[in-house]
């Protein structure tokens, strides 16, 4: 794998991963309510969950390439128009992330809580179907599918990580409320001219 395609990789994994949605809620309100260690389980939990649906893609892009290069082709441009839907949706449908539901449940540990939040998202499945089919091909070794999964799952945990100790830090978490509604128009913007670009590749 060279260095320009495991950025590239590198750059939609964050890119998927900072998007604030109900998993950022679950990381900040664990992090806050509980204390960072609880904050950093669920972020492993989640990075986990996103392996499973990065596994999953690869192996299911996999087949398909092996099996039907145009069926391929239509799941490719299929989940590119999802992923431009979901860019509008978080534009038009914008609403203010609730940050002050506390969930102090004993029932689920933390890392349960990261676990099933990622993979109870079918979105996640979706959004790695349309990025990692750019990156599939049938000449691809066990290696390259492999460091697919995992950069996946480690730049994710390692942004919740990262997001954990930010929010228990002074002064961070209100920075985040006020901003949430731009940070989901600034993310669904991306994930449009993705989605744009993307399908402009695939007819040129």
């Amino acid at each position: 794998m060279s260095t320009l395609i495991f950025l590239k990789i590198f750059s939609v994994c964050l890119l998927g991963a900072i998007s604030p949605g109900p998993s950022m809620v679950v990381v900040i309100n664990n992090a806050i309510f509980k204390n960072r260690y609880h904050g950093i389980l669920t972020s492993l939990g989640h990075g986990i969950g996103i392996g499973v649906y990065a596994l999953f893609a690869v192996l299911g892009i996999a087949l398909i390439i092996k099996t039907n290069e145009t069926v391929f082709n239509g799941m490719r441009v299929i989940s590119i128009i999802f992923l431009i839907y979901l860019g509008i949706k978080s534009i038009v449908g914008r609403k203010n992330l609730d940050f002050d539901k506390k969930d102090l449940n004993g029932k689920a540990t933390s890392f349960f809580q990261g676990l099933s939040i990622s993979l109870l998202n079918p979105k996640i499945f979706i959004w790695f179907l349309a990025i990692y089919s750019q990156f599939m091909s049938i000449d691809n070794d066990i290696i390259f599918n492999t460091c697919l999964i995992l950069t996946a799952s480690i730049v994710d945990a390692f942004w919740y990580i990262t997001l954990t100790f930010l929010v228990t830090s002074k002064g961070a978490l209100e920075f985040i409320k006020d901003k949430s509604v731009l940070l989901q128009q600034l993310m669904g913007g991306v994930f449009i001219l993705i989605g744009t670009v993307l399908l402009i590749q695939i007819y040129i």
